[in-house]
This record gives structure tokens, sequence and C-alpha cells, in this order.
């Protein structure tokens, strides 16, 4: 009976110091981390950025060219990503009217609950971008990684609202692609250098003021998905490539991510079905962009996707990883170029 006690009180030390060495350890953590840390204000609260409303609905964005000139939609990824690392898609301004825009809950558009948030109202949304600047004129659409997911839906579900379609590396068409990224996910956030990361990321949170109540979760997601783009180790991006992506040469706005839109679109009940199953309604020309250092979702994930089009080709970036039109801005320009020009 004696030794009985014994034990539970020796337990009962251990678990004692373990919580205290947790308590210390992160008052420790919450101290390193002290620091200015930000996150910029939608336009919910700065009215002064770009912006546009559609049947009441806000979003963050900006044109460039002339109205007069075809249109061109970029669909950035994410999801709760920003159009601001797409922006050297400016560029085509010589041409055609290119139009931007953060979707609903993501980049530095208004925050909304997770219900507002369904692959169809991102459609529907998106529809709304089309309708509003195309003035009932069909339009061409650029998708990158969700933002091509995205577009996909969206020429299925309003093949006449489009003449042509480029998808740069859509992550899913279906859902049986979406499980593979999902667990492709998961694996990377089981070693040690994500939780090396993800630990101090929460802490630097904490010392967050404002701008509203989203943005401690916005913080936290948005740099541990940058973390999960930008390093070779993803396979997203170059091995033993030092060189910069190329920068803007307009201004580029604050980034920032969206928590919620991400955790929603991409979360467990996600249904990615409606994008091959109306794939076939479209028979406007679809260019699929793969970069050549992408070992996750480049040219040959792409390859057994586009099958899904009835008009689908396939151009590789030369030099780039998933961001190719930061990595390597000239070739993928010009791989558009001569697309729209067909």
């Amino acid at each position: 009976m004696k030794s009985g006690k014994r034990i539970l009180k020796y337990i009962g030390f251990g678990l004692s110091a373990i919580i205290g060495i947790v308590i210390i350890a992160a008052i420790g953590l919450y101290v390193a981390t002290q620091g200015s840390y930000t996150v910029p204000a939608t336009i919910a609260d700065n009215p002064a950025l770009p912006s546009v409303e559609i049947d009441g609905l806000t979003f963050h964005a900006e044109t460039f060219g002339n109205p007069a000139n075809p249109v061109v939609v970029i669909v950035h990824g994410g999801p709760g990503g920003d159009y601001g690392y797409l922006l050297n898609l400016h560029k085509l301004q010589d041409d055609y009217f290119v139009v931007f825009y953060d979707q609903r809950g993501a980049g530095l558009s208004p925050r909304v609950p997770a219900a507002e948030l369904t692959l169809q109202s991102s459609v529907d949304d998106l529809n709304r971008i089309v309708n509003h600047f195309g003035n009932g004129e069909p339009v061409r659409l650029i998708g990158h990684s969700w933002g091509a997911m995205l577009a996909a839906a969206f020429v299925g579900r309003h093949p006449g609202s489009v003449t042509q379609v480029v998808l740069a590396e859509p992550g899913a068409l279906d859902n049986a692609g979406l499980a593979r990224f999902n667990k492709r996910q998961a694996d990377a956030a089981r070693n040690v250098a994500y939780y090396r990361l993800l630990i101090p990321t929460i802490f630097e949170s904490f010392h967050l003021t404002g701008p509203d109540s989203d943005a401690q979760m916005d913080y936290i997601y948005g740099k541990m998905s940058a973390d999960f783009v930008n390093t070779a180790a993803s396979g997203y991006r170059c091995e033993n490539v030092q060189a910069a992506p190329v920068q803007p040469d307009v201004p580029v706005p604050p980034g920032r991510f969206g928590a919620t839109a991400f955790k929603t679109l991409f979360g467990a009940n996600t249904n990615l079905s409606p994008i091959a199953e109306n794939a076939g309604n479209f028979d406007g020309g679809v260019l699929f962009v793969a970069s050549e250092c992408n070992r996750f979702i480049g040219a040959p994930f792409q390859r057994e996707q586009m099958g899904i089009f009835p008009q689908s080709t396939l151009a590789v970036i030369p030099n780039a990883g998933h961001e190719m039109f930061s990595d390597n801005p000239v070739e993928s320009l010009a791989v558009v170029r001569d697309f729209f020009e067909q």
C-alpha cells in the first residue's frame, strides 16, 4: 500500500515538473518572440484601398490597361491568398484590359463567415467580376493554383462567358486529386522543421494588435503557407537555384492570407466533383501551364488531369517553380500571349 502511494507521489511530482517546464518554456517563447508583427487591414477597415462593389459585395481589386480592349481576369491561388504575387501579368495591358481581384474572405477583401465560402460561392463571385468588367462580352481567364481550380469550375458552369482559359498548375480538378494533395500537405506537417516554424509563429501571433479578429489566424496560416510553397523541400520550387523572384514594376499591395477561406474551401467537406463533371461543357481553348521544377503538381500531374477538357494543351516553363509568373515572367508571359493570339 505504501509503495503504491509512493509511486503515485512520484508520478504527481513528475507531472508537476513537466507542467512547470511547459509553462516556463511558453513564457520564454512569448518573451523571445516579442517584436513588431503586422497584418494589413482589409478594405473593411481601409477604404483607401482600390476596390469594386458588385451586388452588395466588396472586393479588393485593381485594373490595368484600356477598358475597350479584350478583358483578362486574373484568379489568384490559395485558397485565401491574394493577387499581389501575380502582378507581373499586368504587362498584358498592352493588348488587354487586365483585372485583378482578391476573392471573398481572401487577401485584402473583407473577412466573412465560413458558411459563405464554398466552391459555388467562389464561382458566383467570379461570375460577378466577369459580368461587371466584361460588360456582357466573353473574357479570358488566367488562374493559378487554387485559382486555376476555380477557373476550371467556372468555365464548366459558364462556358459562354469565356473564350480562352489558362490553368497554371491547378492543385486538383477532382476529389481524388484533392485527397492526394491533402495527404502530401499532411505528410509535410509531420516533420520536425514544420513544428520548429509553427510553434514560434503561434507565439509571434500573440503579439499582434489588430486590425481585426481574424488577424491572428491569418498571420499563422499565411506564414506557414508561404514556407510550404517557398522551400525547395516542398517540391514546389527549384532546387539549388538562388535566383530571387522577379518583382513587378508596379506597386504591390501588402499581402494577407485568409485562414478561414483556406480551412473551409480545402476542408474535409470540399467536393470538387463538379469541376470534372462540367468540364466537357467548355469547348474553348484551354492551356495548362506547368513549371519545370515542380515535383509535386508539375507537368506529370497536369498531364493526368488535363484530359477532362475537350481542347487542352500543355506548356512547361523552364527555370521556374510553382510561382512561374514571378520565377520566370518573361517565358510565362510569352506562352500566355502566344496562346491568346491563337
